[in-house]
């Protein structure tokens, strides 16, 4: 039963997606773990270092923006969708195969949410996102206590739905947002700053593969918060592969910053954070050798470099550099590379 409970995690994170199989049972895809507590591991507001960290509000004063009126079309499709769920699960015996009427039910309410999805996000009522998302919960829920098993590819397309409903959750917060008119700055996300791996090239250390790091690897304790480098909204929250827990914050510019590794995730997609905000707790979830933050940015969809972004730590002076082994004989390129201006002390 673990991965059951975890693709609920996931849908309400909406950050994953199952592996392909020709047929995956709702065992493979819950567990019985909990979602993540939305308090620190350590005393509340306070880090282990006992820097003082700002825990996201559940509301912020800001611009409202007039929201789209409602669809009865949608309104009338979840309705009806969720009939035919109740009216499926009523004639089968706990631990069936899904059967190929509910299968289908699935798919027409997939493609009903494509076509909601279509329209711009101005076009787009909040309320309808927040009922679309709560109606297929809560069936997803009642089917997994009622079937033994689920196409995969189906599970792999509801779990993509969840996600582009809460990527347009965080769509409808980012407009009630008023533009900055400071050009975007960002502070780092732990403190003290200890750069354990830089960007670029390097060996993997689980792996032993050489592939791009795209982003920096900065020391952490197990615990130690984790806060947001600027003001933005979270577009995701929870598991995602290799980079374990994650959460992502989309910023003014069509930049995000990615925080990875973390031990516990401690917002939910849409949340509006200010600069400092508590986002997680470092880990050591996913592919990683030990407790650390794995920290990215992205402008217009690439990759950059962080140290090119982010200026001197809270004390003022640069950030400290752990140095670390040659790359093996034989490798083509460096581990990394280091702006110029930023060496290691």
């Amino acid at each position: 039963m673990r991965r059951l409970a975890a693709l609920m995690l996931l849908i309400l994170s909406a950050c994953a997606a199952p592996r392909a199989r020709q047929k995956m049972s709702f065992d493979e895809l819950y567990s019985k773990k909990p979602a993540p507590a939305r308090v620190a591991a350590e005393a509340p507001g306070a880090s282990p270092g006992g820097t003082s960290k700002r825990m996201p509000q559940a509301r912020r004063k800001g611009a409202r923006l007039e929201d789209a009126p409602a669809s009865q079309a949608l309104r009338d499709a979840l309705a009806t969708f969720a009939t035919q769920a109740r009216a499926a699960r009523a004639q089968v015996q706990r631990g069936s195969a899904m059967p190929d009427a509910q299968v289908l039910n699935w798919r027409e309410m997939n493609a009903t949410l494509d076509a909601f999805l279509s329209q711009s996000a101005r076009k787009t009522s909040s309320l309808d996102v927040v009922r679309a998302r709560v109606t297929l919960e809560a069936e997803l829920e009642e089917d997994a206590r009622t079937y033994g098993d689920m196409p995969a590819d189906l599970a792999d397309a509801v779990l993509a739905r969840m996600d582009q409903l809460a990527g347009r959750m965080a769509e409808l917060r980012m407009l009630q947002l008023k533009p900055s008119k400071k050009p975007l700055q960002f502070v780092w996300p732990v403190d003290p700053v200890v750069i354990t791996s830089v960007y670029g090239s390097r060996v993997h250390p689980i792996t032993g593969e050489e592939r791009e790091h795209q982003g920096l690897d900065l020391g952490a304790k197990r615990g130690q918060l984790v806060t947001a480098a600027a003001k933005g909204v979270v577009v995701r929250a929870g598991w995602n592969g290799g980079h374990g827990n994650q959460v992502v914050l989309q910023h003014d510019g069509n930049v995000t910053t990615r925080y990875s590794h973390l031990s516990r995730v401690l917002v939910t997609p849409g949340e509006v954070l200010e600069e400092g905000d508590v986002v997680g707790a470092a880990g050591r979830t996913g592919q990683a050798t030990g407790v650390h933050l794995h920290f990215e940015l992205w402008r217009d969809g690439q990759p950059c470099d962080p140290l090119d972004e982010l200026g001197p730590t809270d004390s003022g002076e640069e950030p400290s550099f752990v140095q670390r082994e040659a790359v093996p004989a034989g490798a083509s390129k460096r581990e990394g590379r280091r702006p110029v201006g930023r060496r290691p002390r």
